[in-house]
């Protein structure tokens, strides 16, 4: 973390001092010539990355009051920059400060513009500061910390003028509830304690007539005058800080203000200079009068500062996320260390139930073979149903053929069981060596005809091939006549009739039946 270091201001010389847990330690002073300022440009040198703010204690300081419409976004800092201009022209070094709007009519607000009028005192610091890049914070004034120090000094009046004395002068700020009106700066030669307090008895007395002209205090309104003293030399200013009808002076403890703020720098006499940096350090108003580019580093040291916290973020935010993760691994771990052993002893109490079973007479795998093949067998297997269900439809149909007998059988084979009249040797056809794994359906009708029908051979033939018929009306089957009641070949000799009246009782024909499971 960047250290803070202050900067003190006035008309004779800049002090550097460096701020840590409420305890200041004065580090050089620079006087307002060459020689000083090349002291300080080597102060820089040593301590570019401290982190510093200028306060201004000086003569040179306007402060005025209007009234303007209210507005907001881009139009009001246009029209807060062109009245700063118009009332400090030439001067870089503004602020405005917003008193709030009105209560009634438009509700137009009400603002105090202040400046540092004497830009050239502020110029050769300033440059000393960009040319070492140090990160310039802002500009305050010493005025503007009166609030903060009037807020914790009760009992605060409406109207209030806060007495200081400081290494430029005795500093004179007017307040009207708790906002800032103007402030003064009265150089001061003296150094004893009755000389400073008759100059701010002086100094208030002349402020209290200003301020009845300028119409900021009702005549006959008492002004509370609050004065911060050291301890030792409150008896000095109370002979001379004598409450009046216009001016009501009130002496407070500085040793016991610096305690309140935290201040462990304690004053060495009623110079409250120490007292004002600490609220500097500590709470920087939110007005100050250093334009953006000499607040550039500065910005730049917020933004590497705020990248450098939201990085830390980041990483303190892997490390939580990795250290639930390593915890999640270890807790999985266990728990799965665990699922082994139980699994590891689950098995062995299997395998001790095991060994109390009988022998098998083959292996596992042998019956898992045949449990398989069994499964296949059992999937390939038809009902005869279907196919007697087509042969009793073709009996329906042709009523005169009788049935002697169905041979069925499955096999991978379509024309297994079937004679061909080309060959009688021959028991397959090539297409059957390449039925494959393909299941059929196979039956052999063995059919009769009646006697009458024995010496009608066109009427046997025309019967047979009307069954054959009605069989192929089912297309999953393939008909095929093996055998007819009589030869037909042209090749046989012609029977007489008492042969055909002895072959009558055997009108015997052979159909081959098959279905592609």
């Amino acid at each position: 973390m960047s250290q803070q270091r202050l900067l003190y201001l006035d008309t004779n010389h800049l002090s550097a001092l460096l701020w840590h847990g409420g305890t200041l330690h004065e580090e050089g002073h620079f006087a307002h010539d060459d020689a000083g300022v090349a002291a300080f440009s080597e102060y820089l040198a040593h301590h570019r990355r401290s982190n510093f703010r200028l306060l201004a204690d000086v003569t040179d300081e306007g402060f005025q009051i209007e009234t303007l419409p209210y507005t907001q976004g881009a139009d009001r800092s246009a029209l807060l920059a062109r009245k700063l201009g118009q009332y400090f022209y030439g001067s870089p070094l503004t602020t405005a400060i917003s008193c709030g709007r009105e209560k009634t009519g438009r509700r137009d607000e009400k603002f105090l513009f202040a400046g540092l009028t004497q830009a050239k005192l502020f110029e050769p610091w300033l440059a000393a500061l960009r040319a070492a890049e140090a990160p310039l914070a802002g500009i305050y004034s010493l005025s503007l910390l009166g609030a903060a120090l009037l807020a914790k000094l009760p009992p605060v009046r409406e109207h209030c003028l806060l007495v200081s004395i400081t290494r430029g002068g005795i500093r004179q700020s007017f307040f009207e509830n708790g906002q800032i009106k103007f402030s003064r700066l009265s150089p001061m030669t003296a150094t004893g304690a009755a000389e400073l307090a008759a100059g701010c008895a002086a100094e208030a007395a002349k402020i209290y007539q200003y301020l009845l002209g300028q119409r900021l205090l009702a005549r006959g309104t008492p002004l509370s005058v609050i004065v911060p003293t050291h301890p030792a030399q409150t008896g000095t200013f109370l002979e001379h800080c004598k409450n009046t009808e216009e001016l009501q002076f009130t002496l407070h403890d500085l040793h016991a203000a610096g305690k309140t703020f935290g201040l462990k720098t304690l004053p060495r006499d009623s110079c409250s200079d120490f007292l004002f940096l600490h609220l500097l350090a500590q709470k920087p108003p939110r007005e100050q009068f250093a334009p953006p580019p000499e607040r550039r580093f500065h910005s730049l040291w917020q933004i590497r500062s705020w990248l450098v916290k939201g990085g830390a973020i980041a990483l303190l935010g892997c490390l939580l996320f990795a250290g639930r993760e390593a915890v999640h691994y270890l807790e999985s771990s266990s728990a799965t260390a665990d699922l082994l052993q139980q699994t590891e002893a689950d098995m062995q109490k299997y395998q001790a139930i095991q060994k109390t079973y009988p022998p098998m007479p083959t292996s596992t795998d042998n019956l898992r073979a045949v449990m398989n093949r069994f499964g296949d067998l059992e999937k390939r297997s038809a009902s005869i149903e279907p196919l007697y269900l087509a042969v009793s439809q073709a009996l329906g149909e042709e009523p005169k053929v009788d049935i002697e007998r169905i041979q069925w059988q499955l096999s991978g084979n379509p024309d297994e069981g079937m004679k061909f009249q080309a060959d009688p040797r021959a028991t397959a056809t090539p297409a059957a060596a390449a039925g494959g794994n393909d299941m059929h359906e196979i039956a052999i009708v063995y059919g009769l005809l009646p006697a009458s029908m024995a010496t009608d051979q066109r009427g046997q033939l025309e019967t047979v091939n009307a069954f054959a018929n009605a069989l192929r009306k089912n297309a999953a089957l393939k008909v095929t006549v093996q055998r007819m009641p009589f030869d037909i070949e042209s090749g046989k000799l012609l029977k007489s009739s008492s042969e055909a009246e002895q072959a009558a009782a055997q009108l015997k024909f052979v159909i081959h039946l098959s279905r592609k499971l």
